[in-house]
């Protein structure tokens, strides 16, 4: 008998297993040389004995990935293997650019559904809208295949040619099309928020995103005079370092420094200045952040702020002071190591996890207020390291009532829309566009249809509360007081939806406008109810108190 063993947890003495000859020669003047050899030694001697001599036949590939994404776990999330199959999803993380159809999947209860569409391209050429739901690729049923196995399917030489097979509104349809070369834009969105402020949104820093804000900006700036700029960089997980200090640049003089990095080897220690003139250094600036704001986006927010160019607004950023490089294996694979931290040109370091401390049971902490320094900003401004990007000014989140979650998470909003479509050739352009409220009504019948419930924190409880009286034996006596208490939760829950009609008009909004306008659509319906953009307006329209905010005005 023959079977594939899987390694879940490999021993502590794998931390000595590194990326071979290669790196044992850069450590070689470190005094625990020996330590690296021995620990090689015994780990290679280890893992010949056991494919030897075990009882059944192990996979070395998958036991040897699963050691090194064990061992690499123990340093840092951000520090990874990336086997050669996963080498092409690597590089169009870091480029935005792959051969492809232009399309995303996702899993909808047990079907595979187009979930966007990007515009201009492939899948959108030929007609593919989302809400299809993929039954065939090239003949080839795509029921019981994964949402990744799929999209790598979808994924091929540009020019090459794809035959999907779809349902839509009960009709299955055919479609026949060439890959091309995908772009995904790092600027899906810019547009003018009111007379003279213009709007940029930013969600990665992929090659040229720069670039892509300096071409958004210039459009703008061809329709009317910009007077003010608002750059939202919320959600934005970061990407290439070279790009952020390209994107400070925009903002910030030549020869400022935006970012210092300090790692083991002196080969690391940099300090990185604006290579170029500002393409604005005066214009009034809002950056957006939230608590995914991270890495690069936290070196953009991090300058803007330490040089009061711009006032930060929104919640504290996800704090990630760490820098990556990858470094080449053998047989196509690569690592990515955290080869140094990062500081913003104040001397903030904003990492707010340290990896190297942990308890008793391997657990990280975020670092402690009572450990965090004080550093200023140009004017003066108090500023703090340990725990990400704080705003100059916080805007609470909108948060989601349960009821409007679960509408989302449940493909309601998406599945009206897909219908929506079906019987809607058109919509009025965004700006023009307002749901109907016989629209919103036509929702709130549809969803009787779809026996629509959700789960409360009460809902729960008061199932605890009647398990807990059977096992009392109050089951009995109490039954009548539980049914009113279920009944009136009940009518609670229908209250919730009629109480968030302003949030679920929105999101419905939002997600039929993407029908028709593709993702930039979706986001210029997004501001309309954006409390946060709301707040940067009235702050950058407000000479004398953006002045204020940012320390340039002396009590």
């Amino acid at each position: 008998m023959s079977m594939k063993i899987r390694c879940k947890r490999f021993p502590g003495f794998l931390i000595g297993l590194v990326a071979g000859a290669g790196l044992i020669s850069l450590l070689a003047f470190k005094p625990d040389y020996f330590q690296i050899s021995k620990q090689l030694d015994i780990f290679a001697h280890a893992f010949k004995q056991v494919n030897l001599y075990y009882v059944d036949d192990p996979e070395p590939g998958e036991l040897m990935q699963e050691a090194l994404t064990e061992m690499l776990a123990q340093l840092d999330p951000y520090t990874n293997y990336i086997p050669e199959e996963k080498i092409e999803d690597f590089r169009i993380q870091q480029t935005g650019s792959y051969g492809g159809i232009g399309a995303t999947l996702g899993q909808h209860d047990t079907s595979l559904v187009i979930s966007t569409v990007y515009q201009d391209f492939p899948a959108d050429k030929a007609g593919l809208r989302p809400g299809d739901v993929l039954l065939a690729i090239d003949g080839n049923r795509a029921a019981q295949r994964s949402v990744s196995e799929v999209s790598d399917i979808l994924k091929g030489a540009p020019g090459s040619t794809v035959e999907v097979a779809v349902r839509r509104g009960g009709k299955r349809l055919k479609f026949s099309f060439k890959r091309a070369k995908v772009h995904m834009n790092s600027v899906p969105y810019s547009g003018f928020l009111k007379p003279g402020v213009g709007y940029i949104r930013l969600k990665s820093f992929t090659r040229n995103a720069a670039g892509e804000i300096s071409q958004a900006w210039d459009k703008l700036a061809e329709k009317q005079t910009l007077k003010a700029l608002v750059l939202d960089l919320r959600g934005n997980p970061g990407g290439l370092l070279n790009e952020a200090i390209k994107v400070s640049n925009l903002f910030i003089p030549k020869g400022k420094v935006v970012v210092e990095t300090r790692g083991k080897l002196n080969q690391w220690n940099r300090t990185y200045r604006t290579p170029n003139e500002p393409k604005d250094a005066d214009i009034p600036l809002a950056v957006l952040i939230n608590h995914s704001s991270a890495s690069a986006s936290e070196i953009v927010a991090g300058t803007i702020q330490d040089y009061d160019r711009g006032v930060v607004l929104g919640q504290r950023s996800f704090g990630k002071g760490l820098v990556q490089e990858t470094r080449e294996l053998p047989y196509g694979g690569k690592i990515k190591i955290t080869i140094a931290k990062y500081y913003t040109p104040s001397g903030r370091l904003i990492q707010a996890i340290d990896y190297a401390q942990r308890d008793e049971e391997g657990r990280v902490k975020r670092i402690p207020d009572s450990l965090r320094s004080r550093f200023t900003t140009e004017n003066g401004r108090a500023v703090f390291d340990g725990a990400g990007i704080a705003p100059d000014l916080k805007v609470k989140p909108t948060e989601m009532a349960e009821a409007v979650a679960e509408l989302y998470r449940g493909h309601h909003f998406f599945d009206y829309a897909t219908q929506f479509r079906l019987t809607h050739d058109s919509l009025p352009p965004v700006k023009e566009y307002k749901l109907r409220d016989k629209t919103y009504q036509d929702f709130l019948s549809w969803l009787e249809t779809r026996d629509f419930q959700f789960e409360t924190n009460t809902d729960k409880a008061l199932a605890r509360l009647e398990k807990a009286a059977e096992a009392d034996g109050y089951g009995a006596s109490m039954e009548e007081s539980l049914k009113s208490l279920e009944a009136g939760l009940k009518r609670l829950k229908s209250d919730d939806l009629a109480e968030n009609e302003t949030r679920i008009r929105q999101l419905l909004g939002e997600e039929i406008t993407s029908r028709y306008y593709y993702q930039s659509g979706k986001v210029a319906m997004g501001l309309r109810y954006d409390p946060q953009v709301d707040t940067a307006l009235k702050v950058i329209q407000n000479s004398p108190r953006y002045h204020r905010i940012l320390g340039f005005e002396r009590p």
